[in-house]
């Protein structure tokens, strides 16, 4: 107990301030010896304190309640409407599907397309030349019929009418040009009213001015040589060449030239038909000294001959 209260009573002691016990310390207290007491240092003295201004602060408007509404998923969006792209080349991508299934997030809108439309100039380009073929050589059979027109001789009641049919082989090489070799057979009165018999050879040559069109435009022209047998009937009493009932007729020869014109009809490719018309000129050859022609007024006697031939046939061409 006593070693209890030792140690409360020093504690008080210290506690008490040492001004106070030395005014109350009695003279010859060996405790309450005088002490020089150091006084506590000068504190500067604080600054003031900052002035604070306070601004007045305006009025803030009353925020609105906030309303807090269930979130509902979105619909999902409408699809976008279809886009048709144009392109003139053939690298065409295909279509992407896309599935949205219910209750998923929608999809973000799909950003714009752009539709281009490629627009190729093709330069005008002129008119394509037609293609020329190669010509091939033809050769024809000429199968015609034909008429010759003379007049007639003074005196003689009758007209000369004589006309008959040939037989040709035309010869092609080229578009515009071909041969032809004939021969005809002509018979009827001539112009003295004498019956006549003629075979004629002929060599022409057929000029073609247009030989690309269907109807073509032609120019004839070449030589002849012609054999006549002449049945005399009008012979005078003076003439020294007088025949028999028996006589088998005058013969002649010819030889001369012919030039005309005409119209070849191209029907088919191998088919065409024509007309023309030659007119033509000769002289005889043969040693016969009695001549052909007399004229009754001046008594003038010749040999030579003309006429006009009008054809038309067909030709078939392979």
């Amino acid at each position: 107990m006593r070693y209890c209260l030792t140690p409360a009573l020093i504690a008080v002691a210290l506690s008490v301030p040492l001004p106070a016990l030395a005014q109350e310390c009695p003279p010859g207290s060996w405790f309450c010896e005088e002490t020089e007491v150091v006084p506590p240092p000068e504190v500067a003295p604080a600054p003031p304190p900052p002035v604070v201004v306070q601004v007045p602060v305006p009025p803030v408007a009353p925020v609105p309640p906030v309303v807090v509404v269930p979130s509902v998923p979105p619909r999902a969006a409408p699809p976008p409407p279809r886009v048709v792209v144009v392109q003139s080349d053939a690298t065409r991508q295909a279509p992407q599907i896309v599935i949205i299934t219910p209750g998923a997030r929608p999809l973000p809108p799909p950003p714009p397309v752009r539709v281009v439309r490629r627009v190729v100039t093709v330069p005008a380009r002129a008119k394509p030349t037609p293609i020329r073929k190669r010509w091939k050589s033809e050769l024809g059979l000429n199968l015609r019929l034909q008429g010759i027109a003379l007049g007639k001789s003074e005196g003689e009641g009758e007209e000369a009418r004589m006309g008959g049919l040939g037989l040709s082989l035309r010869y092609r090489p080229w578009r515009a040009f071909a041969l032809d070799a004939g021969v005809d057979v002509i018979g009827g009165v001539d112009y003295n009213g004498d019956k006549r018999m003629e075979l004629p050879l002929s060599l022409n040559g057929l000029l073609y001015v247009n030989p690309r069109s269907r109807v073509q435009f032609y120019f004839i022209g070449g030589i002849h040589w012609s054999h006549a047998k002449v049945d005399v009937r009008n012979q005078l009493a003076e003439d020294e060449f007088i025949h028999s009932e028996d006589d088998n007729g005058i013969e002649y020869t010819y030889f001369g030239g012919q030039l005309g014109a005409g119209l070849d009809f191209r029907l088919w490719r191998h088919v065409s038909l024509f007309i023309d018309g030659v007119g033509f000129m000769r002289e005889r050859t043969d040693d016969n000294p009695r001549p052909e022609f007399t004229d009754p007024d001046t008594g003038r006697t010749t040999n030579a001959s003309g006429g006009g031939i009008f054809r038309g046939g067909l030709t078939i061409w392979w």
